[in-house]
């Protein structure tokens, strides 16, 4: 009777761990499945919203930045090269920066450093030791500039082959200190380029020929004076007429040089409007007085206006500049010293013609004609043609060939007077 009993209660226990079992199991797979529903869900989630974001990507306008990083092939890659130098080319005929201030860059310990060596042969006749032979070098100079911080900027320019050559007085070209009256306006002071026309204030380093044209000598002779200035632009006014339009109104120690030698002042202005960076029309004056040798009587007078234009389009670029004024009477020295055939009241007038052509990549041909009428020197009127081939080496270096014809030497600051003359010049930062 024990046993059946015990064998009733075994039958009736097996059951219950059995459904005990299949419940547990039962549990685990349920819990299996959700976790992978979870993990489905998630993988879901991540589709929908990878495909809401290439939808509303794709119904954005498309860039053609974008296009051309998203199909850069070798061949997309020649294009934008052939495109920089287009660029480059541009604006370096219609200087859309020239007479800009130094607020785009900071002031930095490493300072840039310009060498500019050049070979000359094939005299002029009767340019006699104005004519400079064979291999020299031509500039070498170190200079820092930049924003000092939000309201001020300095910029500093040496100029080591003058010592070299025993003109100790004009190794300092730049030494200058800007204040930011707003972000159209600045004011300088101290020595800095003369802000008239355009060829005097393009630097160097990007010039096509080797040197300026005759009357940047003769009328600005080393490029710079002291004084104080305010330039700026009008972009902050509505109107399109005054968009890109630059002014300059500066007064000056009325020298032409580093030496206040007849304390007067000269006054300076120009005005500057620059079209779509493919034209650029500018109008400039300067008005004071100037030395008379000693014993001399008569006009004083230092007056001087320009007109100058630049234009670009295509591989095309031409450059033009005309100035007339009173004769200069005095070069670039610290003591004064006089031109030979200066007289009171006399006149000098010039001008200056440049076209290039980008050949291709950035080589490029130009031919330039300058002419200055009334050399203070030599009473005559000087006629130069010049010819070459400019070619920018990467982003640092420039290379140039040119072969002139000209009538007469002159003996300006920065004369030319050879026939040939090979310029290597390269920018180190």
């Amino acid at each position: 009777m024990k046993q059946i009993s015990l064998f009733l209660c075994l039958a009736g226990i097996i059951p219950t761990l059995a459904d005990g079992q299949d419940r547990d199991q039962r549990i685990a797979d349920l819990e299996r499945q959700l976790t992978e529903a979870k993990g489905s869900v998630a993988a879901l989630q991540k589709t929908i919203e990878s495909l809401a974001t290439e939808v509303q990507a794709l119904r954005q306008p498309v860039s053609k930045a974008a296009v051309a990083t998203a199909t850069a092939t070798p061949v997309a890659k020649e294009t934008r090269g052939k495109t920089d130098a287009a660029e480059e080319f541009a604006a370096r005929i219609v200087g859309p920066d020239n007479g800009s201030d130094e607020r785009d860059s900071v002031v930095e310990a490493k300072p840039e450093i310009f060498i500019q060596t050049r070979y000359s042969a094939a005299p002029i006749d009767g340019s006699g030791t104005a004519f400079q032979p064979n291999l020299r070098l031509s500039r070498i100079e170190t200079r820092w500039a930049g924003k000092i911080n939000d309201r001020l900027g300095a910029g500093v320019e040496i100029q080591f082959q003058e010592s070299v050559e025993g003109s100790p007085e004009k190794l300092v070209n730049d030494a200058f200190l800007e204040y930011y009256l707003t972000d159209h306006a600045t004011v300088r002071a101290g020595q800095f380029i003369k802000p008239f026309g355009f060829t005097i204030q393009q630097s160097s380093w990007l010039r096509e020929s080797p040197e300026r044209p005759i009357f940047s000598g003769y009328f600005f002779p080393g490029e710079r004076d002291r004084g104080i200035m305010l330039s700026g632009d009008l972009g902050f006014l509505a109107s399109p007429v005054f968009k890109d339009l630059q002014y300059f109104v500066g007064a000056f120690n009325g020298n032409r040089f580093f030496n206040d030698s007849n304390r007067q002042v000269n006054y300076m202005g120009r005005i500057r409007k620059t079209f779509n960076k493919k034209l650029a029309v500018g109008v400039s004056v300067e008005l004071g007085k100037q030395l008379l040798p000693p014993g001399i009587s008569g006009n004083d007078n230092e007056r001087l206006f320009g007109l100058d234009f630049q234009f670009t389009t295509g591989r095309f670029g031409l450059r033009g500049e005309a100035l007339t004024g009173n004769m200069p009477s005095t070069p670039a020295s610290i003591d004064p010293e006089f031109f030979q055939a200066f007289r009171p009241g006399a006149h000098s007038s010039a001008g200056e013609l440049l076209t290039s052509y980008r050949v291709g990549g950035a080589h490029t041909v130009y031919a330039r004609y300058n002419q200055f009428n009334g050399d203070p020197v030599t009473g005559l009127n000087i006629r130069a043609f010049n010819f070459g081939y400019f070619l920018p080496i990467g982003e640092r270096s420039r290379l140039g060939f040119d072969y002139q014809f000209k009538n007469h030497p002159s003996f300006e600051d920065d004369a030319i007077n050879g026939r040939f003359q090979v310029t290597w010049g390269i920018l180190l930062k």
